[in-house]
């Protein structure tokens, strides 16, 4: 029994029974100092696999050197594997001794490649990725194309309930990208634009029957996508994004609020009211205190948060009225109270222009805003996913590459789903 081999292959994690170590040392490797270790492999076969006879001689050995990830990023690990070779007396033919630690005509070993696979997964650069695997930034890069195989292109296959939107990425360009509204949320797509030509051609590569199949589409009150949806998902219905719903007459409350307050000069009452604690505005009003009182120095006076909030809705009346209205629209998309949701969208006449416009809005696209008041789904998840996505590239300073990107975004969201299995062998 070899001491020094089992002690290296306990040290290295290393099983297979055809590599047999005999020596190490420090060598001096691309001007940095690294461990060198020594094994030999042997040939396992013992018939020529050209012609089938046991008519092999030894034929020396081929000396190749093995990148292998290292627990120091200072001192890199090589393994100098001393290949056996034989030939065939009788055809000529040479065969070369293999391990399953590497790859053919390869000088990188599997195991760095999986460490690099899982350190993707991460938020971090690809640079750092590369040094602390002793690798070249091009060699990360080449091996994320390759990653590329592991997102399978299923076209026989859409969820019953899908989320649509678009990021900004690669050269300031907007990218369509599309979800799985409910169960995991997977990335089902993301396309390198979001013309409505590209979009229409990719899921006209499903058949007609399973994009029958899709049942709802989440997105936000953009009508492009709404035409989208229409052409190519015969039964599915659109569902609107509560977020938006909201986020638009939260705006428009704003801008109105804005407005009146510069109506009053900066030194007054109803100035100092309408300016300040404006966050108290948005909020849903059950969810104002009416018992804990709190010191506004604005005001100076003690009052509670809904008593503050009266305060500025009785400076004028269209503003309370809105407010009213937002409040009402807000807590029936709650509730999912749709005959409530249409009383406000009709008895809109004493609000401010803004709100109203909002409301014309929301009119114009009755049909889907109801479908939103009913519907579970929302587009919380793809606005999740978009987030994970500007923090890739802020962290990245940004990508020259789409394919990399896309590659860099599906590999992270792996990273949230440690249960599922997913091919680490790359081609």
């Amino acid at each position: 029994m070899n001491s020094i081999d089992n002690y290296i292959k306990f040290s290295l994690s290393i099983k297979d029974k055809n590599v047999v170590f005999f020596d190490y040392e420090y060598q001096l490797i691309k001007s940095r100092q690294a461990k060198v270790y020594r094994a030999k492999v042997k040939v396992t076969c013992n018939r020529c696999p050209q012609c089938g006879f046991d008519h092999l001689s030894h034929n020396g050995h081929y000396k190749s050197r093995v990148l292998y990830p290292a627990a120091n990023a200072s001192e890199p690990v090589y393994l100098e594997l001393h290949k056996e070779r034989l030939v065939c007396k009788d055809c000529g033919t040479s065969v070369m001794a293999t391990t399953e630690l590497v790859d053919k005509y390869c000088h990188i070993s599997k195991a760095t490649r999986q460490k690099m696979f899982m350190q993707l997964q991460d938020d971090r650069t690809q640079c750092s990725v590369a040094r602390d695997n002793s690798v070249s930034p091009s060699t990360v890069c080449r091996y994320l194309d390759h990653y590329d195989d592991l997102f399978r292109r299923n076209y026989s296959y859409l969820p019953e309930h899908l989320a649509m939107d678009e990021f900004r990425g690669v050269g300031g360009k907007f990218h369509f990208i599309c979800i799985n509204g409910a169960g995991d949320h997977t990335i089902q797509q993301i396309l390198p634009d979001r013309f409505k030509q590209t979009i229409i051609d990719y899921f006209d590569q499903f058949h007609i029957n399973t994009r029958m199949r899709v049942k709802t589409v989440t997105l936000d009150l953009n009508s492009y996508y709404q035409d989208i949806v229409r052409i190519v998902f015969p039964n599915a219905k659109i569902v609107v994004d509560r977020f938006h719903i909201s986020a638009m007459m939260t705006r428009a409350f704003n801008q109105s609020r804005v407005q009146l307050m510069k109506t009053y000069n900066k030194q007054t009452k109803e100035y100092r009211t309408l300016k300040f604690a404006w966050k108290l505005y948005l909020k849903h009003f059950d969810d104002l205190d009416v018992k804990q009182l709190y010191y506004d120095r604005h005001l100076r006076k003690q009052l509670t948060q809904q008593e503050r909030v009266q305060l500025g809705l009785n400076v004028d009346e269209k503003l309370a009225n809105t407010y009213n209205a937002m409040q009402g629209v807000m807590l029936c998309l709650k509730n999912h109270d749709k005959a409530g949701l249409v009383h406000y969208l009709e008895h809109n006449d004493q609000l401010t222009p803004q709100m109203k416009a909002t409301l014309k809005t929301f009119k114009k696209n009755l049909g889907i805003i109801l479908n939103a008041s009913e519907s579970k789904y929302s587009n919380g998840p793809i606005e999740g996913i978009n987030r994970m996505i500007k923090q890739i590239q802020r962290t990245a300073f940004g990508f020259r590459n789409y394919h990399h990107l896309v590659s860099r975004i599906k590999l992270q969201q792996m990273r949230t789903k440690p249960n599922k299995k997913t091919e680490l062998e790359v081609a």
